[in-house]
């Protein structure tokens, strides 16, 4: 078999150095015609930091949010170092006149046929992202396309390594690509993880504050309107005075029940003295009607003996000295009635303004009450808004620090490799010189196999004699005299 396959080669060889010479002649020369490109390398260390992990809001408490996993952290650092924003504005610092200046050239007619036929193809195929990406003027969008194809992220699993690379025909522009790329990563990182809360907490302090402040107005008015200076001292002299009214109170009733007593008993006193109304002068009617009654008897009825006269003389003597008695006992106790009395009055009157006094008295005290509870209102208000205050000026305090020393912390990812100029270009051409050979040898041997088994002719005897099972007698070797037509053949 391997005899044939030689043999085959050795028949098809005129063909096969033919395709070997063209494959490497068009590899050389795409070779020649590639500009060589640089890749400069970077390489960043990413460590797990606070801003991975559950960060509480302010004033909070913080809690474990348990473990982290590495590799969701790798990917997301590598997601942002991939975004297109962030690309963007790489290319926007850098410039496309810098990156790639042939874009910013016109198209030629072939470049404009071929993006006329992407186009086409695009809208045909309902695929608008095409048609727009060929279509699209904007020169930062179309360098976009090629700066993300030139940039190289690699994520190693097995350590906590980004690696970078940028690919450039420009050494010194690839590596300043990569700088510029790390300067604003690591911008758009802060910005991203940044977790600034003190300008709210700020604004809150000043928005207690200002709460405290119309409380203290409002505490502070009240007290001056309602002239408060000290409910005890105030509360105590009220209650002390209502005491010393209940007291006179008490007395002036008691002093008034006395005398409305000591009224009644003269009354009695007066009734049981004139047998009736109790006046002090019916004593001394009831001894002028005696009188006048004797008179009339005198001069209407026959007067007997002396005797008699003296009888009835004596008799009116003792009449008129118990009319007499009882006269001068009669306006002893009027003259102690009408003192009665007069004390009685004044009792009342005394006993009704002291009533007056102390309902006014429990006025003030039910009023200094509201007002008091009012007070307390006001200061248990301000003393909130106080807590309140001193509370969110505590957490604006820890939080100020706690931002301070983020601020100042060296950041979680750190350049490892710092991006430099390559020396030395990519083995591109090498490669495809390298892959030139390769495809010759390909065909070379897709040549040979293809002459091998598809060939109308045999290369050897034994082949013939394996195929058709009949023996050779004499082989002639092909020629060229042979191919000829004008060939003797003689008997010799």
């Amino acid at each position: 078999m391997l005899r044939d396959l030689m043999l085959s080669f050795h028949h098809s060889r005129r063909l096969i150095y033919l395709l070997v010479a063209i494959v490497m002649a068009a590899s050389v020369a795409i070779a020649v015609q590639i500009d060589p490109s640089y890749q400069a390398k970077s390489s960043l260390l990413v460590l797990l930091g606070t801003e991975h992990t559950y960060r509480p809001a302010a004033g909070e408490q913080f809690m474990n949010s348990g473990g982290v996993d590495k590799e969701v952290v790798l990917r997301t650092e590598a997601d942002i170092l991939g975004s297109d924003d962030l690309h963007r504005a790489v290319i926007k610092q850098i410039g496309v006149d810098r990156l790639y200046p042939k874009m910013l050239e016109p198209p030629g007619e072939f470049t404009q046929l071929v993006n006329e036929g992407k186009a086409y193809v695009g809208e045909f195929l309902g695929m608008p992202n095409l048609a727009k990406a060929n279509g699209d003027s904007d020169p930062i969008s179309r360098a976009l396309v090629k700066f993300n194809a030139n940039l190289a992220i690699g994520v190693d699993r097995k350590s906590s390594v980004i690696s970078l690379g940028f690919t450039h025909t420009d050494p010194k522009v690839a590596a300043e690509v990569l700088q510029v790329l790390e300067d604003q990563y690591f911008a758009l990182r802060t910005k991203l993880f940044n977790d600034v809360q003190a300008p709210l907490v700020l604004k809150q302090q000043q928005e207690v504050g200002a709460q405290l402040a119309a409380a203290d107005d409002a505490l502070a008015k009240y007290k001056r309107e309602h002239d408060i200076s000290s409910f005890t001292e105030r509360r105590a002299i009220m209650l002390k005075q209502q005491g010393d009214l209940e007291t006179e109170l008490t007395k002036l009733e008691s002093r008034a029940a006395e005398q409305q007593a000591r009224m009644a008993e003269l009354d009695k006193q007066m009734a049981a003295a004139t047998g009736g109304r109790a006046d002090a002068a019916a004593a001394l009617q009831a001894m002028v009607s005696a009188y006048q009654k004797r008179q009339q008897d005198a001069t209407t009825t026959y007067r007997g003996s002396p005797a008699y006269d003296e009888a009835r003389n004596q008799a009116m003597a003792r009449q008129t000295d118990v009319a007499n008695l009882k006269a001068k006992h009669a306006f002893e106790i009027q003259t102690e009635r009408n003192k009665a009395d007069s004390d009685l009055r004044a009792a009342v009157a005394g006993r009704d303004a002291v009533r007056a006094q102390l309902a006014a008295l429990r006025q003030q005290v039910d009023k200094l009450d509201t007002e008091e509870t009012e007070l307390h209102r006001l200061e248990r208000n301000r003393t909130v808004l106080e807590d309140n205050y001193k509370s969110v000026s505590k957490i604006l305090g820890d939080r100020t620090v706690i931002e301070n020393v983020e601020a100042s912390r060296q950041s979680s990812v750190r350049v490892v490799e710092p991006p430099r100029p390559p020396a030395m270009p990519r083995p591109l051409r090498r490669l495809i010189v390298i892959g030139g050979a390769l495809l010759s040898v390909i065909l070379a041997v897709g040549v040979t196999l293809m002459s091998h088994f598809f060939r109308s002719i045999y290369l050897r005897p034994e082949a013939l004699e394996l195929d058709t099972g009949l023996p050779v007698l004499a082989s002639v070797p092909e020629t060229r005299a042979l191919s000829r037509s004008a060939i003797l053949i003689g008997p010799n």
